[in-house]
């Protein structure tokens, strides 16, 4: 619950402090005394945004501080998740400063505005006047059903899902739409593919071919040069072998004498086996000289067959070519993989979509049943608050796909008058219709929607007497176990409440300043007095006011 509000530099309020009781707590006083900025700073603490206009000293920044203790344990969860500090009191504490910066501190921890929304919804339900009340807002009407019907697990399990299906849904339609851009690109690859891949093309080909088409180009000169060679070295009577056989008999006669005789003699003995391997390198190249004389014309049609896919890819080697095949490969492989993801996906996705529709199909049937309970039980409120032929009726068009609540699109419609048809509650509630209506269908679902703090502006709007005696009774009944905040004119609800709180404004010279204070028994009389008929209170509103309170005691 909310046990104090401390508000410093906020509009009129310079200082401030008020501390509520876990029942039924009244705030009263004049029209402009300051009631509704009251309600402001509260909206801060719920992360309402800030303006700078609400300094009325702007030298000095405003501090709002909400203490709330026996709060909920699903708020632990929520400052666990933000890395927040978990004690048996929650403090939310928003600063403003002149320059228009907002902090925000959650048990003196930085906290953004986003997460004082989350634990503000969790701990404060607002209803104001004049704003678009909850109970007009079909998504606020569908809580109230599914809080109803004991929902909350099952619509937790079906968003769960929901927002799945969804996300597989878009990476299905990123995939589709990247597909479709790269069937053209992947056709042309396969093209290129093919063409690469029918060549053939061994490691170093290139290089290769181009070095023998250089020596086949110099097939005269070489194979003179190799006759040449031959002659000389193993041909002529005075040959490099004879020459160097004739060399290896003479020292051969002095082996043995020293060790440089025998080295001469070693390497004469090798310059034999040098000679040789001469021959056999000129006889191979002979060969390669002798084979067909086409083979020239062959290796160059190979070579421009490679060169031609050089240039078409950008590369200059054998190797760039077998990068570029490979790497069409893994593309056109990527490619097949794709398919065969696009169809896993969508076989995913059935089977999700199925489950899904199972589960929005129980969800239905489970809002179906409550449809009668919540509507009897409302009617009778209405009745009870002099609304005797006011009605409420849900609806439900039910959808043929799966949305985020399911299939079921639920409104509340009401009438207030026999022989009137049902319409939007926006369309045919006057003001004090909606503040009897909203009252009655939050008394009905409050204990299931776990409200922990009810605060009611003016709730009396547009209603006297003996109803505002009514609707003080259901507050009061609602109180026994939320804490009820209501901000009212009305007398009658005002002797129901426990702590009364009266605001109140003071004029000094500079400015006008707006305080509250906590009314002890006799105050609450005279307060209820003036509510009755004015200031100074008469006699007989006195003894109403007495009345009206010992009303609420018995």
């Amino acid at each position: 619950m909310l046990r104090s509000i401390s508000i410093e530099n906020y509009a009129l309020l310079d200082q401030v402090e008020i501390e509520f009781d876990a029942g039924f707590n009244i705030i009263t006083g004049e029209t402009g005394a300051g009631k509704s900025i009251l309600l402001g700073a509260i909206g801060l603490v719920m992360g309402q945004r800030a303006d700078t206009k609400v300094l009325h000293d702007q030298d000095k920044k405003c501090i709002i501080e909400a203490c709330f203790d026996s709060y909920p344990k699903s708020i632990d969860k929520v400052l666990d998740n933000h890395d927040l500090d978990i004690s048996d009191e929650l403090i939310i504490r928003r600063e403003i400063n002149s320059n228009g910066r907002s902090r925000a501190f959650v048990n003196d921890t930085p906290a953004k505005l986003e997460v004082l929304s989350l634990l503000s919804s969790l701990l404060l339900d607002l209803n104001q006047q004049f704003q678009i009340l909850d109970i007009q807002d079909k998504t606020f009407q569908l809580k109230m059903v599914d809080s109803m019907a004991g929902n909350q697990k099952a619509v937790a399990t079906y968003s769960a899902l929901y927002n799945s299906y969804q996300q597989s849904m878009n990476q299905l339609k990123r995939i589709e739409q990247r597909s479709a851009a790269e069937i053209k690109e992947i056709d042309f690859i396969k093209f290129q593919h093919q063409e690469l891949a029918a060549l053939n093309i061994a490691p170093n080909e290139i290089e290769d071919l181009e070095q023998e088409v250089q020596i086949l180009e110099k097939t005269e000169h070489l194979t003179q040069l190799i006759e040449e060679t031959d002659y000389r070295a193993d041909g002529s009577d005075n040959s490099l072998r004879e020459v160097i056989q004739d060399l290896t008999g003479k020292w051969s006669e002095y082996e043995g004498l020293n060790n440089a005789t025998d080295q001469i003699i070693e390497l004469l003995s090798g310059l034999q086996d040098k000679v040789a391997e001469l021959n056999t390198a000129t006889r191979t190249l002979a060969d390669v000289l002798d084979s067909d004389p086409s083979r020239v014309s062959e290796l160059r049609s190979r070579l421009d067959s490679l060169s031609a896919q050089q240039r078409k890819h950008g590369v200059n080697s054998t190797s760039g070519l077998l990068d570029i095949l490979s790497d069409f490969s893994t593309r056109i492989d990527d490619s097949d993989h794709s398919d065969e993801q696009l169809t896993a996906l969508r076989t995913a996705l059935a089977k999700t979509e199925k489950e899904l529709t199972q589960q929005a199909e129980a969800l239905s049937k489970s809002r179906k049943s409550v449809f009668a309970s919540i509507e009897k039980k409302v009617n009778a409120k209405l009745k009870t608050l002099a609304m005797e032929a006011a009605q409420i009726k849900i609806t439900n068009q039910r959808t043929t796909t799966c949305g985020t609540h399911g299939l079921d699109d639920i409104s509340i419609e009401f009438k207030a008058n026999k022989g009137s048809d049902f319409q939007s509650i926006k369309s045919v509630a006057s003001g004090g219709e909606t503040s009897r209506l909203m009252l009655a269908l939050k008394a009905t679902v409050a204990d299931k929607m776990s409200l922990p703090s009810m605060i009611f502006d003016e709730i009396d709007t547009g209603v006297s007497g003996e109803v505002s005696k009514k609707m003080g009774q259901i507050l009061n009944e609602l109180s026994r176990k939320h804490q009820i905040i209501c901000i009212t004119h009305s007398p009658q609800i005002t002797a129901r409440g426990g702590r009364h709180i009266y605001v109140y404004k003071e004029e000094h010279k500079k400015r006008t300043i707006t305080k509250a204070k906590l009314l002890d028994k006799e105050e609450r009389i005279i307060e209820i007095a003036k509510m009755l008929s004015g200031n100074p209170p008469s006699t007989y509103a006195l003894d109403n006011a007495k009345d009206l309170l010992k009303e609420t005691v018995s």
